[in-house]
């Protein structure tokens, strides 16, 4: 069967091979592993192939094909593996299959591993790479500070759980991609809510595999059917920028469509974490005599503004005037012209068992009137967060109106004009028997209809409100993706990841779309606005000021703005505004791994906007750039970072000769016809 100019052949054992040509991409298969042995091994008797069929799915008009066959053993299993391969007009580089299996004999069937698919890359991924590893994205979210797309180490292993991690993250884009510098394979589960799957990757001497599996102990009892997971399987060429639009094509065909920023998603920022976990209203406001300067007009009150996760009330030693001091200071910030946002972490909550820093948890007064909201484990133990926290049960009516309850507390009655929602990854399934839940699943399916209630409830009360989500170094849960108008980069440990996230989420959420580039202080230098800004993210900051040693004293790190950062940083802050890419259209032109320098470029009505970028920081590069993009016309060339002009091009491809540190940050403007 052909789609475009792929195809997938089908061998007599039900394994299949994706071809791209003559080239075979890779190979697929299903597994039912139980005790170490595979069920689904060997040939099948039965084997039966029909259509293709015109069938209307809930993706849309499908070509559809379906393969059949039945696995037996000597001792009496009989299984019947199928496969269903849908071909959509709309997605002519990807096939979305689904594999499921149905016990025929008289006995239960047991096994504890269910791979459908298992994948295996062609021996093309390393093959003619001009000597270059392959490189890979893998949307889970495992740990914090991971790099979303690396080149992948031989031997590498990960399992890629898109789960809770007890006491840690989880969640993310249940998506892997590997390219080389000719072409790419993705595989991902499209299912509209989230499942608690696993997307290992195993690198070896035997090449390259992935899978999409189950690893909960199952027993299939005889006529019952176990559905596999929706699959997109794609074939790309250059970096994940076109597998991940695809994915989210295929989310949106589902009603999850990402969230439309508004002008205020592009302002600049500035956030008291500068000030860390004990911020003063006055410091708050202080600011603002240098934000003005600046031309910022957005602060964020940061972590630990509350006296305790889940009762979210204002800190009597910081804000000992309570929600009315709170109110007054916001006052304050709008009568200086500017906006505000409030750092929340929505379900979490203090049982009284552990700490995060200086902070000891007590019980929350919401768990003294509600014990029972909680999620807990399989074999009831409380299920806890990153921060070792316990968590609100999303799925309980009960719970979704108390998070409505604080948004307004916070929108309504203390006037901010949005959210920083952080450390957001996803929530375990929930055994708490006091829940009554049909399937334990309902918790994690239910975490997006929190967000849905904060978004929609801010966006309500103000038009031009900001919400960010924030999964602190790692992807997002893809089930969020309509209910934050604002991404961010996350917690990025260098200028590449800044630059690596911001293209990440211009495929995911559309090429228009606004992403908070994170603190400058946290780039290369602590002072990278050319990676926050040339890649089209919106620029943001944590400075102190003024410069205070009492202050300093009390802080683990110093980020004192000094009279020399001011002028660079209102000089960046001039650029931006003058040029304002963030809300330009990201075009992907270049590969990430492979295209040296790195290049970023982002159209704005007729012009054009390059950001070259070393591979090092204050790194100098010189040698040839290519643009790309360019109409068959002439352009001239300003670096309008510098003012310095750089001579014409014509398109529709130029070539020119370059030197510079760190970046270069060029606007192509078409010629007077």
């Amino acid at each position: 069967m052909e789609n475009w100019n792929a195809s997938l052949q089908f061998h007599k054992d039900l394994q299949i091979v994706l071809f791209e040509g003559e080239v075979p991409l890779a190979e697929m298969h299903a597994a039912l592993w139980s005790e170490g042995h595979d069920l689904l091994s060997g040939e099948p008797e039965s084997v039966n192939f029909t259509g293709p069929e015109q069938l209307r799915t809930s993706l849309g008009s499908a070509l559809c094909r379906i393969a059949s066959g039945v696995f037996q053993s000597p001792a009496g299993m009989n299984i019947q593996l199928t496969i269903t391969v849908e071909e959509y007009p709309r997605w002519p580089d990807a096939f979305i299959l689904q594999w499921q299996v149905s016990n025929l004999g008289g006995e239960p069937v047991s096994f504890d591993r269910y791979s459908c698919p298992g994948l295996r890359l062609g021996s093309w991924i390393t093959d003619d790479n001009r000597g270059e590893r392959p490189w890979s994205l893998q949307g889970a979210a495992v740990h914090w500070g991971q790099d979303f797309a690396f080149p992948l180490p031989q031997p590498y292993e990960r399992d890629n759980f898109l789960g809770h991690l007890q006491n840690a993250e989880g969640g993310g884009i249940p998506l892997v991609y590997f390219w080389n510098a000719r072409q790419g394979v993705a595989l991902a589960h499209v299912e509209p809510q989230p499942k608690n799957w696993y997307m290992p990757v195993k690198v070896n001497t035997q090449g390259i595999s992935a899978a999409l599996e189950s690893r909960q102990r199952f027993s299939l009892m005889p006529g019952e059917t176990l559905q596999g997971l929706r699959t997109l399987v794609s074939w790309h060429h250059g970096d994940f920028f076109a597998p991940l639009s695809l994915y989210s094509s295929i989310l949106s065909a589902q009603g999850l469509h990402p969230a439309q920023p508004n002008a205020e998603d592009f302002e600049p920022a500035w956030c008291s974490w500068g000030y860390e976990f004990d911020v003063q209203p006055a410091e708050m406001t202080g600011v603002i005599p240098i934000l003005e300067d600046l031309g910022i007009r957005w602060l964020t009150l940061d972590d630990r503004w509350f006296d305790g996760y889940g009762d979210w009330n204002p800190r009597t030693d910081t804000f000992p005037g309570g929600g009315r001091q709170m109110r007054q200071m916001v006052d304050k910030i709008h009568q200086a012209g500017a906006h505000t946002q409030i750092w929340w972490y929505p379900l979490a909550v203090e049982d009284g068992v552990g700490r995060w820093e200086s902070h000891h948890y007590r019980m929350a007064d919401i768990l003294h009137l509600h014990p029972d909201w909680i999620i807990l484990n399989a074999d009831s133990s409380v299920a806890r967060n990153n921060r070792g926290l316990a968590i609100l049960d999303p799925a309980l009516p009960e719970v979704q109106a108390y998070i409505a309850d604080l948004t307004r507390r916070f929108v309504q009655e203390w006037d901010f004009d949005g959210h920083k929602l952080d450390n957001i990854y996803t929530v375990p399934a929930c055994y708490n028997l006091a829940h009554h839940h049909q399937r334990p699943a309902e918790s994690s399916e239910a975490l997006a209809q929190v967000y849905k209630i904060i978004f929609e409830t801010t966006r309500a009360l103000k038009s031009y409100s900001v919400t960010q989500i924030c999964p602190c170094g790692t992807p997002p849960t893809f089930s969020l993706l309509p209910y934050m108008d604002q991404a961010v980069t996350a917690d990025p440990t260098s200028s590449a990841q800044i630059r690596q996230r911001i293209k990440f989420y211009k495929a995911l959420l559309g090429p228009r779309a606004a992403v908070f580039a994170d603190h400058v202080e946290l780039s290369d230098g602590a002072d990278d606005f050319a990676s926050e800004i040339g890649a089209g993210g919106v620029p943001a900051t944590k400075f102190v000021w003024p410069e205070d040693p009492l202050v300093g004293a009390r802080l683990k790190e110093w980020w004192g703005l000094t009279p020399e950062a001011q002028v660079l940083w209102k000089r960046w802050m001039e650029v931006y505004r003058s040029h304002h890419l963030a809300d330009g259209e990201y075009l992907n032109l270049y590969d990430l791994a492979y295209d040296k320098p790195e290049t970023h470029v982002i159209r704005k009505e007729q012009k054009l906007y390059f950001a070259f970028y070393a591979e090092h920081h204050d790194q100098e590069y010189q040698g040839k750039v290519s643009l790309y993009g360019l109409e068959p016309t002439a352009y001239r060339l300003h670096d309008y970072v510098h003012d310095v002009w750089l001579g014409e091009v014509r398109g529709p491809q130029a070539v020119l000769e370059v030197r510079f540190q760190s970046s270069l940050l060029l606007e192509a403007i078409p010629t007077a016809k």
